[in-house]
This record gives C-alpha cells, sequence and structure tokens, in this order.
C-alpha cells in the first residue's frame, strides 16, 4: 500500500476527490534524470511538476519551507514554482528526477497548466516495481526511435495511476483481497522483473508464508501462475505479430528466446515455431460472436465452435459446429469443445471483463479491435489462419462487385439520401457509417442525408425524430433483434404501428413510396464481418433494380 505522510498540511481524505482531478488530466513526460550525488543544490523547473523517487537517501528535504526525512522509498511529487532544498548527510544519494507536465482540459481541444492537489511525499511498499518501470521508461525516453517515446509517455502514465490508485482506496488488509491484488498485478505488469520477494513486498507477507497463502488460494505457485500470463501473452503476439521469438520473449517478460522456448515447451508440449504451424493448420477455431463467424465462413472455415442462434440465421446452417452458447460463450461448454483458437471481436470498453480473462486461459484468445475496419479484421483472421491470398482475392472480388452494382444504383437515383432505421420492440434507430452504414455510405457511394455523419454506429431515436432527417429512401432493418419468433412478431407489430401513425406518413420516403423492407431477416445483414456486407450488397441490387424497373413500368404505362 501506498503510506500518504504529511507534515505541516491537512490530510487529505477525499479521495475521490484527487480520483476524479487526476482522471481529468493529461500527462506528458518530459525528462528523466538518474541522479548518483551528494550535492545539495537542486534545480526544480518552474513550469513543470517533478517527482523524486529515492532509491537510497540520507539526510532531509525542504519543499516550500516543509522538512522531511529523506530515506530509500520515498517519493516526493513537487509543483511548479515550488522551492526545493537537499541536504544528503554521510554517503551519496541514489535517485530519479522526473519532470512532467500535467494539463487539464480548458474547453476547445485547449488545456491547461492543472493544479494538482496531491501530497507531497509518498510512500511505496512496492517502490522496486515503480523503479523497474521508470529504468525501463528512461531506456525508451532516449531512444533514437519516435516511437520509444511514446511507449516511454504510456509507461509514464501507467505509472501515474500505478503510483496513486492505492492512495485512493481504502487499506485492503484481507488476505484474498491481498493475493488478488498480485494477481492483478501479474497480469497488467508481466513484462517486468517480477519475483516472489516483490509480490510478498506488496501484500506486507514474508515470501514464505505468501507463497503458501497463495498456492492454497490459486492451487499453483506465485512464480507458476506468473510464467502461464506470460506464456499466454506469448501464444496470442507468436499468431499475430509475426515479430522475432526474441523479440517476443522481450515483450513478455523473459531473459532471452532460448530460456522462453523452453518454458513454453514445457507449458504446451511444443516449440514455439510448432504452435504456429499448428495454430495456422488447425481447424478448431471457437467463434465467440456472429461478427467473427462471417468472417471466417468468407474464408471458407466452418467454425469448429461458435455461438449459435436465429439472430444471425446463417448459424442455423452450420452443421458440424459445437454450440457453446446462444447469446453468450457458455464457459463450461468451451472449455469441454477443447479449441486450439478463439475469435473475439472486442467490445468499445477499454478494461476486459473476467469473462475474457479465462477465455485465454482456454485457448489463445484473439480480440478484434471494435475501432478497426472490417477489413482489418478480415485480414488479421486470415494471417492467422495462412489464408491471406484467400483473403485478398475474395475482398478484390467484393469490391469489383461493389463498384460495379455502384454505378447501376447511381445511374438510377443519383444524389437521393438513404436513411437505415432499425425497428426492435418498443425501441427505434438510427443507423450510421458502422456496419450496414459502412456499404451503403461506403462501398455503394450512397448518400447519407444530414445528421448521419455524426453517428459511428447506432442512435435510438423516436419517431418525430426522423423528420429532422429529410430523407429521399428509408431502409426498414432489425434493431436489437435476439432471434426469437416473438422478437419477429414484436417487430412485425412495430411497422404496423408506423403505418397507423400520421407523422410517419408525413415522412417525404415514405410519400414518394421510397421505403424497403430488411427487418423479415433479423441480423443477417448488420452483422459487422465480409460474409454479411456481401449478402447485403446483393440485397440492395435486387430491392433497387426491381425499383427502377416497377418506375419504368407505371412510366411505360403512361
Amino acid at each position: 500500500m501506498i503510506i500518504i505522510h504529511e507534515k505541516g498540511r491537512v490530510q487529505m481524505d477525499n479521495g475521490s476527490h484527487l480520483s476524479m482531478q487526476l482522471a481529468a488530466c493529461q500527462f506528458r513526460l518530459e525528462d528523466i534524470q538518474h541522479v548518483n550525488s551528494n550535492e545539495s543544490i537542486f534545480q526544480h523547473d518552474h513550469s513543470l511538476y517533478g517527482m523524486l523517487l529515492f532509491k537510497e537517501a540520507e539526510g532531509s528535504i525542504v519543499i516550500d519551507g516543509r522538512s522531511y526525512s529523506l530515506q530509500r522509498q520515498k517519493i516526493f511529487i513537487v509543483s511548479p514554482g515550488t522551492y526545493v532544498k537537499l541536504f544528503i548527510q554521510n554517503e551519496q544519494a541514489d535517485y530519479y528526477y522526473i519532470r512532467f507536465y500535467a494539463l487539464r482540459p480548458a474547453g476547445r481541444g485547449h488545456f491547461v497548466l492543472a493544479e494538482l492537489k496531491c501530497p507531497d511525499e509518498l510512500f511505496a511498499s512496492h517502490f522496486q516495481f515503480l523503479i523497474d518501470m521508470v529504468q525501463k521508461m528512461e531506456t525508451k525516453h532516449r531512444g533514437d526511435n519516435s516511437w520509444d517515446a511514446m511507449k516511454a509517455n504510456i509507461m509514464f502514465q501507467e505509472m501515474i495511476i500505478t503510483l496513486f490508485k492505492d492512495t485512493i482506496q481504502e487499506e485492503k488488509s484481507d488476505l484474498q483481497q491481498a493475493i488478488r491484488l498480485t494477481l492483478d498485478y501479474m497480469e497488467q505488469y508481466y513484462p517486468l522483473n517480477i519475483t516472489r520477494e516483490k509480490l510478498a513486498e506488496m501484500t506486507g507477507l514474508s515470501a514464505d508464508y505468501f507463497s503458501r497463502a497463495f498456492k492454497k488460494q490459486v492451487k499453483k505457485s506465485p512464480m507458476k501462475v506468473l510464467t502461464e500470463i506470460r506464456i499466454n501473452q506469448a501464444k496470442q503476439l507468436l499468431v499475430q505479430s509475426g515479430e522475432s521469438f526474441r523479440s517476443i520473449a522481450q515483450s513478455v517478460g523473459f531473459s532471452d528466446e532460448f530460456y522462453f522456448s523452453r518454458k513454453f515447451k514445457a507449458e504446451t508440449g511444443c516449440s514455439p515455431m510448432n504452435y504456429v504451424k499448428k495454430i495456422k493448420y488447425s481447424g478448431k477455431i471457437a467463434s465467440l460472436n456472429h461478427q467473427t463467424t462471417g468472417h471466417l465462413i468468407a474464408l471458407d472455415i466452418e467454425p469448429y465452435a461458435a455461438i449459435i442462434n436465429n439472430a444471425y440465421p446463417i448459424t442455423t446452417r452450420l452443421r458440424n459446429t459445437i454450440a457453446v452458447g446462444h447469446f453468450n460463450p457458455d464457459l463450461e461448454r468451451l472449455m469441454t469443445a477443447k479449441p486450439d483458437l478463439i475469435v473475439a471481436s472486442g467490445s468499445r470498453q477499454v478494461e476486459k471483463s473476467p469473462k475474457e480473462r479465462i477465455f485465454n486461459q482456454i485457448a489463445p484468445t484473439i480480440t478484434l479491435h471494435f475501432s478497426k475496419d472490417w477489413r482489418v479484421h478480415f485480414q488479421t483472421i486470415a494471417k492467422i489462419v495462412g489464408k491471406e491470398k484467400e483473403a485478398n482475392d475474395w475482398l478484390e472480388r467484393y469490391d469489383w462487385k461493389a463498384d460495379t452494382i455502384r454505378k447501376q444504383i447511381k445511374s438510377k437515383i443519383g444524389d437521393e439520401t438513404f436513411l437505415i432505421v432499425g425497428i426492435g420492440e418498443g425501441k427505434m434507430c438510427v443507423y450510421g457509417l458502422r456496419n450496414m452504414g459502412s456499404v451503403l455510405y461506403g462501398d455503394l457511394g450512397l448518400a447519407a442525408p444530414k445528421g448521419v455523419s455524426g453517428i459511428a454506429h447506432y442512435k435510438e431515436i423516436l419517431l418525430e425524430d426522423l423528420l429532422e432527417f429529410e430523407a429521399d429512401r428509408i431502409l426498414l432493418t432489425s434493431y436489437r433483434h435476439d432471434g426469437t419468433a416473438h422478437m419477429d412478431q414484436a417487430i412485425r407489430n412495430e411497422v404496423c404501428a408506423l403505418y397507423a401513425n400520421k407523422q410517419w406518413h408525413a415522412l417525404k420516403a415514405v410519400r414518394n413510396k421510397k421505403v424497403y423492407f430488411m427487418y423479415d431477416s433479423q441480423h443477417l445483414y448488420t452483422s459487422y464481418n465480409p460474409l454479411s456486407h456481401d449478402l447485403f450488397l446483393d440485397k440492395m441490387h435486387q430491392l433497387l433494380m426491381a425499383d427502377a424497373a416497377a418506375e419504368r413500368s407505371v412510366l411505360s404505362k403512361k
């Protein structure tokens, strides 16, 4: 835990306020100095914050007239414009001096220097972990590669979180909570030099007692768990990154690639190279949502295991796939299936859920980043399973088809705007630029009504809101369909209610009979994957060309 000592100041008791203040700030690393000196002269920059981490020191430090004793494992925060004086006794002091900016938002994209109401003096029981982080930061910060400077700044922000996290939380004395803390630490900081002694230091226990308590609770030794975490991280990098074994070994905390290879084989039964080959040619891939299932089918791969329900009708046609859940993954079924690889699409949340952590213990888990384009997702999976050429060929065919259909459609509807409206039970939404929008507005180049460009994914609305979009044409599809017959009927009822409403008939697209229906296909077209997009292209071509043919027929009769 971090214990705060303050002399001559009011003890802070509003941890939530400090937490909010720190979370609202942007921190930028300016410089790191490693000092070995008995000099008492100390010059602090008046525009920056400073952090002093003393590895070894005897004497005192004066910060704006307040005197504190110096000793090993002490940390001091120095505000801009603060007067600082060191009084070093006997031997040299060994410390790090970090200078950084703390900025708060001032509106319209501008930032100003923040005034942090944090204590001067901190004492960290897990001080050595912080020093390890600082040493890595210093190496990155002084590197020639501009990316290293960015990595150093990211590490510094993680250090700020680590340093103050315990300050703003209540002390956790319970042994189970202490062990949970060490588990969380290993999962987050596995690349660092972590020893049994350092983990015990975090809990305030002796190394032997900590090891016994840990093994009793977790059923494995601390270092065994650490090795498993590192190997699981290495598995993901092996199948995704394409980096050298040496680079992967170092990035997950092993000293060299030879030791890494020995530990990897001991844990998995095969060498890193054979493991990559095994995954590349394995048919045992589990898909944990419809998005990834569509990617695999587009690559002509039937998932070994998958979530199966009528919300994405394609899954009900999979004859040899093991069902590992109806809506969410069933961990017991997933463990029983024993896949070689798990593929999932990420949420917009940064933190991993407890379930996601368990997935990695069952098999290496590839999580597709939510913000990435579907083509990137598709090529990522293709690279992992050794089908990069097939993916490129598929995308080339898709782009050719999209271009052909775009030219045909544009010649019929010109610059008329298209709005995608999702209908659910008692709910309605407008779909934005993602999912179906990426095809409609991106690949087909159709015009979006005003207001749609500001909707990344979807936006729930009321019927009266549709007037604001002034769409020339409307496409009705499903919203939050769970695949049940009840939801099919509920959506049909909602559509009937729309056509009984005067506000609906006031819409330009409705008056001109330019409304198209896709709500009877559940989420066949709304999933963000190549298979759904390809089917959506065909459906749009069918609907709009049939509409154009009907218009020609009416004109000819006139």
